[in-house]
């Protein structure tokens, strides 16, 4: 069954922030001889809403739709209430706050991480030792090297699942201190933490053939798409668009240089930034100081980031790097072509250069000018491109991504428990 823009189709998309209800045919793909199951998904924190969040939220939403399923969010620390978005996830939070005195200087923040990482593992076990979990997930960095460790009396399966690249720390440590911890972390991981878990799940297969091609524990897994949109875009407006987290990763300053570029050319075009984030003052000077105030509009936060998309014609994205870029598959299940760097992570198996978009070299900012053109110039080449990405986006529906996580759960509860070991009650 395919999926298209109109107001009767059921496009999946990430910004879907409420419970998913049983109109979406999650629970129809799962076979009905499969057992039922407890599971956990232990993470940083969810107030923060950006994709990891997100995509854990909707995941967790549509395990618990499975009838017999019992869902549960495990945090480190939550600033307020999320209970609104997961009406059939029970949310915890071990209030470890790891993050409360680093404004009390760095070795102060070091021994204090210490004593909350002994707090946090504790209250866990306990927590799950309460629960009797099948599957405990860790998604979120706190927690992950002490997870496969614990004690816990159902003999769950332990599951790390990763929404980055392997190297990402290493790649964006910019002082040689925060290099020397990177690879010390990883040096420790490699050898008392990744073996441990019974299985580790990767975004793309170029990751799991790259930089984990020495285990034999990993699984790939795509995020889905996860919400309803109304319309396709026609890619006829004069319109390209962006999202993210204003952080020093997505690369803005470059955009910014980019579009400069491209109004000498096309002064009728716009460029519209979604998000919010540290970097919105820094961003707003830039904009400023060339002088692209009426060419380039930061437009906020939304919740409906695929109605906006479905208005633009274009998506562009020049982060340093990009684990698997939910945002470019959401840009692609609209039907717009996508221009990105080829940066470190999973785009460049998102994207298929020169067939539902473009993939440019590392800040090679008038390479970048000159695909952007292309499309703007080329309206039959934008639509051809666009099209090609809807098509793409398909293999990213959230039912048969929920099937495959179920199949999977299984698969490795019937190898740790034996095939006859039904789910602890």
């Amino acid at each position: 069954m395919s999926f298209g823009c109109s107001s009767r189709g059921k496009v999946l998309s990430l910004t879907l922030l409420i419970p998913l209800t049983s109109s979406l045919p999650i629970v129809e793909l799962i076979i009905q001889t499969q057992k039922t199951m407890k599971i956990v998904y232990c993470t940083n924190r969810i107030y923060k809403m950006g994709g990891l969040e997100i995509i854990t939220i909707v995941k967790a939403n549509a395990l618990a739709e499975i009838p017999g399923n019992q869902v549960w969010i495990a945090l480190a620390d939550n600033s307020y209430s999320t209970i609104k978005r997961l009406k059939k996830v029970s949310v915890l939070d071990l209030a470890v706050h790891y993050y409360a005195e680093d404004n009390q200087g760095y070795w102060h923040a070091i021994m204090d991480l210490q004593k909350k990482r002994k707090y946090h593992r504790l209250r866990l076990e306990q927590m799950l030792n309460d629960i009797n979990p099948d599957v405990v997930i860790s998604t979120g960095m706190a927690a992950k090297r002490f997870i496969p460790k614990l004690k816990i009396k159902s003999n769950p399966i332990f599951i790390m699942e990763l929404h980055s690249s392997r190297h990402l720390n290493m790649h964006l440590a910019q002082r040689w201190r925060d290099k020397l911890i990177s690879k010390m972390g990883e040096i420790y991981d490699n050898a008392f933490v990744l073996k441990k878990y019974d299985r580790i799940v990767v975004l793309t297969e170029a990751e799991k053939t790259g930089a984990w091609k020495n285990f034999n524990n990993i699984t790939v897994m795509p995020n889905p798409l996860v919400s309803q949109i109304p319309d396709c875009s026609t890619c006829e407006t004069k319109i390209a668009i962006t999202a993210g987290r204003f952080e020093w990763v997505k690369n803005f300053e470059s955009l910014i240089n980019i579009w400069a570029k491209v109004t000498l050319r096309h002064p009728e075009w716009i460029l519209q930034l979604w998000g919010q984030g540290p970097d919105e003052e820094k961003i707003k000077a830039q904009i400023e100081r060339m002088g692209m105030q009426g060419h380039i509009f930061i437009m906020g936060y939304t919740t409906e980031m695929q109605k906006r998309m479905s208005e633009a014609s274009v998506f562009v994205l020049t982060s340093r790097s990009e684990g698997f870029s939910l945002t470019t598959i959401e840009a692609m299940s609209v039907g717009i072509p996508t221009v990105v760097y080829n940066c470190p992570g999973g785009i460049r198996y998102v994207v298929k250069d020169g067939v539902t978009g473009f993939l440019v070299p590392l800040n090679d900012e008038d390479a970048y000018v000159e695909k952007v053109c292309a499309l703007i110039e080329n309206e039959e080449l934008r639509k051809k491109m666009g099209q090609a990405a809807l098509k793409e986006a398909e293999k990213y529906r959230l039912d048969g991504i929920i099937s495959r996580w179920m199949d999977l759960f299984q698969e490795l509860l019937d190898k740790k428990r034996g095939k006859r070991n039904d789910a602890v009650v």
